[in-house]
């Protein structure tokens, strides 16, 4: 596979007991179909720094693109789209299988958005929230 951004091979990674393809040029992560909603779920902390730990930085065949984005599966175009709870988020999704394409950083930010989206509704906000609403008996 090649990494829609700069044509580069993609390697296998294997993280959170998942198996990724990432671009060691510019370090993006292609995500399949559920994929990043796990992640996200799992909520673990500095993911791409532990991928860069683990991995290194190692040599890679370059690439090139022509055109748009495409998915490095099944050659879709990729669409971007905003993703997010609480902080806003642009990636890019494929319009046929919806596999997901991360920019460096954009892995971390989806969990820290998952994190802080816990944190608000485990925290105080959320029971100010429903204590402001009619008839809940404050």
């Amino acid at each position: 596979m090649k990494c829609p951004r700069d044509g580069t091979s993609l390697e296998k990674v294997s993280i959170l007991q998942m198996e990724l393809d990432k671009c060691h040029k510019c370090d993006g992560i292609w995500c399949d179909a559920g994929e990043m909603e796990r992640m996200r779920e799992l909520r673990a902390a500095g993911i791409e720094e532990a991928i860069g730990a683990k991995y290194g930085d190692p040599e890679y065949r370059e690439g090139a693109t022509d055109g748009y984005m495409r998915c490095p599966g099944c050659s879709g175009r990729l669409q971007r789209y905003s993703y997010s709870y609480v902080t806003p988020i642009e990636l890019d999704r494929c319009e046929k299988c919806f596999g997901i394409w991360l920019d460096d950083t954009e892995l971390d930010k989806v969990v820290g958005d998952s994190k802080k989206l816990t944190d608000m509704t485990e925290g105080k906000k959320l029971a100010q929230l429903v204590s402001s609403f009619p008839g809940s008996g404050k």
